[in-house]
Protein backbone atom coordinates (compact mmCIF):
# COMPACT_ATOMS: atom_id res chain seq x y z
CA UNK A 1 0.00 0.00 0.00
CA UNK A 2 1.88 3.56 -0.73
CA UNK A 3 0.93 6.62 1.17
CA UNK A 4 0.10 9.00 -0.39
CA UNK A 5 0.96 12.88 0.96
CA UNK A 6 -2.69 13.79 1.48
CA UNK A 7 -3.78 10.38 3.50
CA UNK A 8 -0.43 11.33 5.83
CA UNK A 9 -1.29 15.25 6.24
CA UNK A 10 -5.08 14.45 7.13
CA UNK A 11 -4.09 11.98 9.55
CA UNK A 12 -5.32 12.91 12.82
CA UNK A 13 -3.24 10.86 15.75
CA UNK A 14 -5.47 9.14 18.44
CA UNK A 15 -8.50 9.21 16.46
CA UNK A 16 -7.94 7.07 13.61
CA UNK A 17 -4.79 4.00 13.26
CA UNK A 18 -1.44 5.29 11.62
CA UNK A 19 -1.59 4.89 8.06
CA UNK A 20 0.17 1.85 6.82
CA UNK A 21 0.99 0.68 10.17
CA UNK A 22 -1.67 -2.60 10.25
CA UNK A 23 1.36 -5.01 10.16
CA UNK A 24 3.81 -3.41 12.40
CA UNK A 25 2.44 -1.86 15.21
CA UNK A 26 2.88 -4.48 17.22
CA UNK A 27 6.40 -3.63 17.24
CA UNK A 28 5.85 -0.49 18.85
CA UNK A 29 6.20 -2.02 22.14
CA UNK A 30 10.13 -2.16 22.18
CA UNK A 31 10.81 1.32 22.05
CA UNK A 32 8.16 2.17 24.23
CA UNK A 33 9.23 -0.58 26.93
CA UNK A 34 12.83 0.84 26.56
CA UNK A 35 11.38 4.74 27.29
CA UNK A 36 9.47 3.95 29.93
CA UNK A 37 12.41 1.58 31.54
CA UNK A 38 14.94 4.23 30.65
CA UNK A 39 12.70 6.87 32.96
CA UNK A 40 11.96 4.53 35.56
CA UNK A 41 15.76 3.24 35.70
CA UNK A 42 16.91 7.12 35.94
CA UNK A 43 15.20 7.26 39.18
CA UNK A 44 15.73 4.01 40.68
CA UNK A 45 19.49 3.16 40.00
CA UNK A 46 21.91 3.68 42.56
CA UNK A 47 25.33 4.31 40.65
CA UNK A 48 25.12 5.32 37.33
CA UNK A 49 27.44 2.41 35.87
CA UNK A 50 24.65 0.36 36.53
CA UNK A 51 21.69 2.11 34.34
CA UNK A 52 22.34 0.44 30.84
CA UNK A 53 21.94 -2.59 32.47
CA UNK A 54 19.22 -2.35 34.57
CA UNK A 55 17.66 -0.65 31.70
CA UNK A 56 18.34 -3.46 29.39
CA UNK A 57 16.97 -5.86 31.77
CA UNK A 58 14.05 -4.31 32.79
CA UNK A 59 13.33 -3.68 29.23
CA UNK A 60 13.46 -7.05 28.13
CA UNK A 61 11.25 -8.01 31.11
CA UNK A 62 8.43 -5.82 29.70
CA UNK A 63 8.31 -7.16 25.87
CA UNK A 64 8.53 -10.80 27.37
CA UNK A 65 5.46 -10.17 29.52
CA UNK A 66 3.66 -8.33 26.67
CA UNK A 67 4.17 -11.55 24.83
CA UNK A 68 2.90 -14.06 27.64
CA UNK A 69 0.22 -12.34 27.76
CA UNK A 70 -0.61 -12.24 24.10
CA UNK A 71 0.43 -16.20 23.98
CA UNK A 72 -1.44 -16.56 26.44
CA UNK A 73 -4.91 -14.68 25.15
CA UNK A 74 -4.14 -16.33 21.88
CA UNK A 75 -4.69 -19.66 23.61
CA UNK A 76 -7.46 -19.00 25.78
CA UNK A 77 -9.66 -17.39 22.66
CA UNK A 78 -8.02 -19.68 19.88
CA UNK A 79 -7.76 -22.92 21.88
CA UNK A 80 -9.86 -23.78 25.02
CA UNK A 81 -13.17 -21.08 24.13
CA UNK A 82 -14.17 -23.59 20.97
CA UNK A 83 -13.73 -26.08 23.42
CA UNK A 84 -16.82 -24.93 25.38
CA UNK A 85 -20.49 -26.70 24.94
CA UNK A 86 -22.48 -24.20 23.22
CA UNK A 87 -25.96 -23.89 24.76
Amino acid sequence: MSLLPTTVIAWTPFLQPAPGAQHWWWWLVIPMALGVSMAYKAIRVEKLADWPMAVGKMAAQVVGVVVAIAVGLYLLVIVLLPMLPAE
